[in-house]
């Protein structure tokens, strides 16, 4: 085992077990390493194990649970929901007695009644409300949901999107499949593969794999494993629930387990280019960027018509140097865009990532006359205001009309650190330090490891005369600083502020 020769050491755990089923080491060995491995049957023997031992966790009764739907013996799903009750996950009974509803032919069972009353089930509730419905074949009530749904930056809810429209997209509906698409920032595509029912354990696996994703933020590294295993067990087939898993076996230093997760999503699953991207980040982590981009590449290669893995690679690029190669991907996306008269937000973000591969080149004239023809397309976006807007504060072009734009920018998004750095910024060049220090300690408590709002935050207190504040925040903001930034706060914490080694 600590070899690392998993296998190997899952057989000898089985076989101390079968031995010893009274020993509570050898089983609960057995049951982390066979979750590790992925063997089911293992898992099983260790889980039963432990619940004649009454050891284990709350969750335990899942994989009972999970092992009765795969045999579709339903009365045993029921005991394994009804032993979960008494435990932490027993928000989950009423909804995994729903699916077991649906998969008798009887009516789903939560009302608005159980959902105003219990708001942890509420919670979890929200996506599977559609999934549902789309189980049901109630197309109009899932659509009328998905279009009032109220957030899609979640990655469950996202996962959602892309469910819905790979659903929507193989029955004929393209235009509203596109729309979901676009609603979690996907290029628009037709789905590949012949018309088909919702299946059940697509949902099922969804929920496991939300609660992993949210164990592993709670850093309960086993647990959030054991939920993505019985996602993967219910339903080898969810893009969600192998997106999932190799995020946990990410954290964990397994990168080849990981890739080959990622590896089970097929081309034609809307979440493909996801999955490429993350195979070239967990590339790009071990030290082999020029492996990534070749990834990304090839993946480019078999898809030419995703912008999504466009965008990808122009990443890669960036990540080894090559600027110029990304700012000419970002070139053929404003072009295809404007040419396909595609929605403001994508002509806009594509521009916006022009903007700043040519501003790194050092090309800030052309940078400035993307953002000019970004703004003319939408007046409204904040992170457009502010690119543009602080650039010219920064360079202390249009000190008058940078403040404007980064101040609409603030209206329209007054909780963004970054904006209200650029506001407070802002108003220390036109000299209201005061002003400056009240914006600046709300931005850093938004983005405490920010270098520049740290420095920004000492700059504005040394003008102030609150110059021992200043020098923390300098030494907060030289944490991270690499380079010329570096050297100039590394400068100002040892002699104080200078014209020379002011904030740019």
């Amino acid at each position: 085992d600590l070899s690392g020769n998993g296998e190997l050491a899952l057989k000898s755990y089985d076989k101390l077990a079968g031995k010893l089923p009274q020993s509570g080491v050898a089983t609960d060995r057995l049951f982390d390493t066979a979750v590790i491995q992925g063997n089911f049957a293992a898992t099983l023997r260790a889980a039963r194990a432990q619940q004649l031992a009454e050891r284990g966790s709350f969750a335990l009764p899942l994989i009972f649970y999970v092992d009765a739907w795969k045999r579709k013996d339903w009365e045993e799903a029921k005991k394994a929901s009804a032993e979960l009750q008494v435990g932490a996950f027993g928000f989950m009974a009423p909804l995994l007695d729903a699916w077991l509803a649906v998969a008798r032919g009887e009516p789903v069972g939560i009302s608005n009644a159980m959902l105003r009353e219990n708001g942890t089930l509420a919670y979890y509730a929200d996506d599977q409300l559609i999934y549902f419905d789309l189980a049901a074949g109630k197309v109009d009530s899932a659509k009328r949901r998905l279009l009032t749904f109220p957030d899609f930056s979640a990655d469950h809810a996202r996962q959602l999107a892309l469910n819905s429209a790979e659903y929507f997209g193989r029955n004929g509906d393209d235009q509203f499949a596109g729309q979901l698409m676009e609603h979690v920032g996907l290029t628009p595509t037709t789905m590949l593969g012949k018309p088909a029912k919702f299946q059940h354990e697509q949902a099922l696996a969804a929920l496991f794999a939300r609660l992993s994703a949210q164990l592993a933020e709670q850093n309960v590294a086993d647990q959030a494993l054991y939920f993505a295993r019985l996602a993967t067990w219910l339903s080898p087939d969810s893009a969600f629930a192998q997106m999932v898993l190799a995020d946990q076996f990410a954290a964990r230093g397994m990168a080849v387990q990981a890739v080959a997760a990622l590896e089970t999503i097929a081309e034609t699953r809307p979440q493909w280019s996801w999955a490429q991207g993350n195979k070239a980040r967990l590339l790009s982590n071990e030290g082999d960027a020029q492996g990534a981009l070749r990834l990304i590449q090839s993946a480019r290669a078999k898809r030419p018509d995703l912008d999504d893995l466009k965008l990808i690679e122009a990443s890669q690029l960036v990540a080894i140097g090559d600027l110029a190669g990304a700012a000419s991907i970002y070139r053929s996306l404003v072009e295809g865009a404007d040419l396909s008269n595609a929605k403001n937000g994508r002509r806009v973000t594509f521009r916006l990532l022009l903007s700043q591969s040519l501003d790194q080149q050092g090309d800030w004239m052309a940078s400035r006359s993307v953002l000019e023809e970004a703004l003319a397309i939408n007046d409204q976006n904040p992170q457009l205001l502010n690119s543009l807007g602080y650039g010219l504060l920064e360079r202390r072009e249009d000190v008058k009309r940078g403040l404007e734009l980064v101040s609409k920018a603030h209206r329209l998004s007054p909780q963004s650190p970054a904006i209200t750095d650029s506001l407070a910024w802002g108003h220390y060049l036109n000299g209201d330090y005061a002003k400056a220090v009240s914006l600046l300690e709300n931005a850093v408590e938004g983005a405490i490891d920010d270098v520049t709002i740290n420095e920004h935050l000492g700059d504005a207190y040394w003008k102030v005369g609150r110059k021992i504040e200043a020098r923390y925040s300098w030494r907060a903001a030289a944490l991270q600083a690499k380079d010329a930034d570096g050297k100039r706060i590394a400068s100002k914490i040892e002699l104080g502020w200078t014209e020379a080694t002011a904030a740019p």
